[in-house]
């Protein structure tokens, strides 16, 4: 069925490219909620070649149920290198692309906690390495796109100053109406992205999160790779906030 659909020629994909709980299910609620974005949450298809973005489109389009609706951007989240085998398909001319990382205490934390409640409990040391081989792959990621064609974002910065980073993400987006702090839940919520109560606030907040004590040696490796992407990523956009 979906085959013969084609994108509008003058609509673009965008992808919140993070790492696991790096606050991309609270960034696409934002980005979804606004009339010229259409979501809907984190979309696991594997990118291997154009027609599987196609047919992305046309599913996130059928979930939402604006199968028709002219939009600015198809928006999904991007936290794991298996969802993309081919980066040459989400990478193009037109293509947006949101770098969004977070600090590795609450990142570890976060994802432990999570693992641990789904009874699929992983270790510090798998966690780290996961965490600290995504920041390398987004380092690499970035170098393969035009420098106007993606902007960098702290989750820090963002739950501290959202007005100021939405309004300057709406000025990279070229959206006539800024996006909003505040969110409407959808039907995807808690189901395609964050499983936790804080996603359904409807708003941009500092959470309390559960952290956890730390392996030193591991926090301290974590802490450096952290570091040097966020001091990267900041110098290399031309879109700094």
């Amino acid at each position: 069925m979906w085959k013969p659909f084609r994108p509008d020629k003058s609509q673009r994909f965008l992808f919140i490219m993070g790492h696991p709980r790096s606050g991309s299910s609270l960034l696409m609620h934002v980005l979804s909620d606004h009339n010229k974005i259409i979501g809907f949450g984190e979309y696991f298809i594997k990118y291997q070649n154009f027609e599987s973005l196609i047919k992305s489109e046309f599913d996130i389009r059928r979930k939402s149920l604006q199968l028709f609706k002219k939009c600015k951007y198809i928006v999904n989240q991007v936290n794991h290198r298996s969802v993309t085998p081919n980066r040459d398909v989400i990478i193009t001319n037109s293509n947006k692309h949101v770098i969004l990382i977070r600090n590795p205490q609450d990142t570890i934390s976060s994802i432990i906690n999570l693992s641990n409640h789904k009874n699929m409990p992983m270790s510090q040391e798998t966690v780290t390495s996961i965490y600290m081989d995504r920041l390398s792959y987004l380092i690499d990621f970035i170098s393969l796109l035009k420098p106007s064609n993606w902007v960098f974002i702290d989750y820090d910065e963002l739950i501290e100053k959202p007005d100021e980073i939405l309004n300057n993400l709406s000025v990279f987006l070229n959206l006539k109406n800024p996006l909003k702090k505040e969110y409407q839940l959808k039907k995807y919520t808690q189901k395609w992205g964050d499983p936790s109560s804080n996603i359904t606030k409807g708003t941009i907040f500092k959470t309390n999160s559960k952290a956890i004590t730390i392996n030193d040696d591991l926090l301290d490796n974590a802490s450096k790779a952290y570091k040097n992407a966020y001091h990267f990523f900041k110098e290399k956009s031309l879109n700094n906030f």
